[in-house]
């Protein structure tokens, strides 16, 4: 049956093992029989006979258009499977993405080669399983998991999410991998949002189907973030109030925008943001805000700004900080800054004040 396509001439040439070019194309010739409808039990066997003398041929081409030919068949036998796999990245690789009846196995002892090309292969293979995508994060690094990421048609479910947001959290390409894969479950969106960059964040807008009040918040806090950039920039009181009072002549001195100030260490635009919402004088600000025996003031002070007492113990944490410290915005570290705000926060129950976790999230989200 096999000479409906090989010629006798074929044949002879292949058993003489003639140039590269001609067993290529001989190859090829078997692939197609291989895999046509009408196909006999015996005429199978000797194309598998022939596939077993190619996968070891001196030519890496002439396996390379094995592979390439086969990788779209089924049921091939074993021994072929292991050798196509086993080989070098050019005649694996697409083999490995692509051939349908790879074994759980198989992927397993192909991501445990630690071969980084093939695991890639893994990554990006259509219908990857669950339980593969998450040995791959457990097992790769972070290329890898990337390409994982980016492979819409691979199963991730939401325990391997929460574990590559624990393996890569400083990572802005696991990040923007997450953000531009077409769904994500709205608990990793959580978990990442306030990490991202600006830009990334009105991608996740525009790509997601976020709760309202989820996306408004992520367009709050790029909105915050932006302000207090430029008020950084300020170093002199008087730009600093004109800031301020350009903000609340615009209804935009909003408390979240003021506790945020003041948990990166933006001492001024806090004090005069207190200034405009109490419409208390400056002096007076300042008198009451560092008089350590007068945290009563303080929060009397808050309440005439109209900011919410569930931001009391940020407001708290950070002028504590502040005072240890003595926070100058031009030559201390903000990240530093929030970071110890963020860990006065955690232990403020200690304070006489019980927060609850929803309360802890919600201060730190205001920070990071």
């Amino acid at each position: 049956m096999i000479n409906q396509i090989l010629t006798s001439k074929d044949i002879a040439d292949l058993s003489r093992r003639p140039d590269a070019e001609a067993r290529t194309a001989a190859g090829r010739k078997v692939s197609e029989y291989y895999g046509a409808a009408e196909i006999s039990e015996t005429g199978k066997k000797l194309a598998e006979d022939i596939f077993r003398i190619m996968v070891k041929d001196v030519e890496v081409k002439v396996r390379e258009a094995l592979s390439e030919s086969l990788k779209n068949y089924k049921n091939i036998p074993r021994d072929i499977v292991e050798s196509l796999i086993n080989d070098k990245d050019s005649v694996a690789i697409p083999f490995i993405k692509y051939y349908q009846d790879l074994t759980k196995e198989d992927l397993i002892n192909i991501i445990e080669m630690q071969n980084i090309n093939k695991q890639i292969a893994v990554a990006g293979r259509p219908g990857l399983s669950g339980d593969i995508s998450q040995y791959i994060v457990d097992k790769c690094p972070e290329e890898v998991v990337g390409v994982l990421i980016s492979n819409d048609r691979a199963t991730i479910i939401e325990t391997t999410y929460q574990n590559i947001i624990e393996r890569f959290p400083d990572s802005e390409n696991i990040k923007q991998r997450l953000v531009y894969r077409s769904e994500l479950p709205t608990s990793v969106i959580e978990k990442i949002v306030n990490s991202l960059s600006a830009e990334l964040q009105k991608r996740l807008i525009t790509l997601h189907n976020l709760p309202g009040d989820m996306a408004t918040d992520i367009v709050e806090q790029v909105q915050e973030k932006t302000t207090l950039k430029i008020s950084e920039e300020y170093s002199s009181d008087k730009q600093v109030e004109e800031l301020v009072h350009q903000l609340y002549t615009s209804n935009r001195l909003t408390s979240s925008l003021v506790v945020r100030a003041i948990c990166m260490g933006d001492l001024k635009f806090f004090e005069y943001a207190l200034v405009y919402l109490s419409n208390t004088p400056i002096t007076e600000v300042r008198k009451i805000l560092f008089n350590t025996n007068m945290d009563f003031m303080i929060r009397n002070l808050l309440r005439k700004a109209y900011i919410p007492k569930s931001m009391f113990p940020a407001v708290f944490s950070a002028l504590k900080v502040t005072k240890e410290i003595r926070f100058d915005c031009k030559n201390t570290d903000r990240r530093n800054f929030a970071h110890k705000v963020i860990e006065r926060i955690l232990s403020y129950g200690n304070t006489g004040e019980e927060l609850s976790e929803e309360d802890v999230n919600y201060l730190i989200s205001k920070i990071n």
